[in-house]
């Protein structure tokens, strides 16, 4: 999400998504190029947390195919999501403030840091909606409980949100400024 909020407002304001206009690509093309950089990126450093993790303490994270299908749709969600924030925010300066009140309060509030269950029952309709509280519950279902159909079915709901984010984002992505 940082990445793409950042790497769309720079563009923005060095002229380049104005030099995209006249290219044959399309608005959800472009889009859809940002987030297959940024799933490539998400393996590098799942891979890396992953080594690191095994190597200095000893975590016992088992990867599979739906620990993969996980990374790869939080990984088109949060490029979905930063897209759509990119929109939002005119100057690179003010970029990873607007993913920080985005992206922030989720981290606290899906279930990174503590149990949903340990929250009011008013935050935890509010945690439903969240796409990182999918992620994560996902993750844990593949990687440490191996409970596949919750995993899967994590991943679907995860992909349906980036559908909408991505879909949202081209519709408000606009080449040049108004």
């Amino acid at each position: 999400m940082f990445g793409a909020v950042t790497s769309n407002t720079k563009y923005r304001e060095l002229g380049i998504l104005k030099r995209l206009a006249v290219t044959p690509l399309s608005k959800l093309e472009w889009i859809l190029g940002v987030v297959v950089h940024h799933v490539f990126l998400s393996f590098l450093s799942t891979a890396v947390i992953l080594v690191v993790g095994v190597a200095v303490f000893n975590v016992k994270a088992i990867p599979d195919i739906y620990s993969v299908i996980l990374i790869t749709s939080g990984a088109v969600a949060f490029t979905g999501m930063g897209m759509l924030v990119a929109h939002f925010v005119k100057e690179a300066e003010a970029a990873d403030a607007a993913v920080n009140a985005v992206f922030f309060p989720q981290m606290f509030l899906s279930g990174s840091f503590f149990p949903i269950e340990f929250m009011p029952d008013f935050l935890q309709s509010i945690v439903r909606v969240l796409p990182l509280t999918y992620f994560n519950n996902g993750l844990r279902d593949a990687m440490i409980y191996g409970n596949p159909t919750s995993a899967l079915n994590n991943s679907l709901i995860i992909l349906a949100i980036a559908t909408i984010f991505i879909i949202s984002a081209s519709l408000l992505t606009k080449w040049r400024e108004e």
